[in-house]
């Protein structure tokens, strides 16, 4: 798994002047806006340079090469989940330390008791990796857009349809928002963190179902 993980960090390296142009971009958003913005930028940001590491292995019929190499399949889908909370963890980290310095910069004062709801931001965008990569794997990266679009359109839909059941009264919604409010922000992180975990394996099982399928 080692190997592997080197593998993505080089072909990540080989980007490293988009990324980095990504970090400056990040850098000059958050000072205009605000500064929390840059740690889900970041982190999003990195989640999706991980999830494209799948594109780069599966070009020029990579999988097939990869595939004799020594390591099973289960290996290989185990890696990329990994190596996705590593990298969101990184740039989060990363994120973190220029939103306090951006914080330092215009005299806003740092509030500690934010940190469980900015930490909160890596199992919620560590979702779209648990559902990019079974989709990037059964797929490939074009056709994986377009169902991720169609998913996307249908919870839009329900959406919409739950609207119209309720109504125009927000009598629900304003229930629900008081509940959150109510809710001790480490609970809130306790529950993402379960639930992003609870999916992500749920995700990992199909993964490697897919891969084990998969003929090269």
């Amino acid at each position: 798994m080692r190997g592997l993980m080197e593998k993505d960090l080089r072909l990540i390296f080989t980007r490293k002047q988009t990324v980095l142009v990504f970090i400056v971009m990040a850098l000059i958003m958050g000072m205009s806006m605000d500064g929390s913005f840059v740690i889900g930028y970041l982190t999003m940001l990195a989640t999706i340079v991980a999830i494209g590491t799948v594109s780069y292995d599966e070009y020029d019929n990579g999988f097939a090469f990869l595939m004799t190499l020594p390591f099973d399949r289960k290996t290989y889908v185990r890696e990329k989940y990994l190596f996705c909370l590593i990298m969101a963890t990184a740039m989060w980290c990363i994120g973190a330390v220029l939103y306090f310095v951006i914080n330092t910069f215009r005299g806003i004062p740092s509030d500690l008791s934010e940190l469980p709801l900015l930490v909160s931001i890596i199992p919620t965008i560590y979702l779209s990796a648990a559902i990019m990569i079974p989709l990037q794997l059964k797929y490939g990266s074009e056709k994986s857009r377009i169902v991720l679009f169609i998913i996307f359109g249908i919870f839009a839909i329900l959406i919409i349809a739950a609207k119209n059941v309720v109504g125009d009264s927000d009598i629900p919604f304003i229930k629900l928002e008081e509940f959150l409010d109510g809710l001790s922000p480490a609970i809130i992180l306790l529950t993402l963190a379960g639930i992003s975990a609870l999916i992500s394996f749920i995700s990992y099982l199909c993964s490697v179902r897919i891969m084990e399928n998969k003929e090269f």
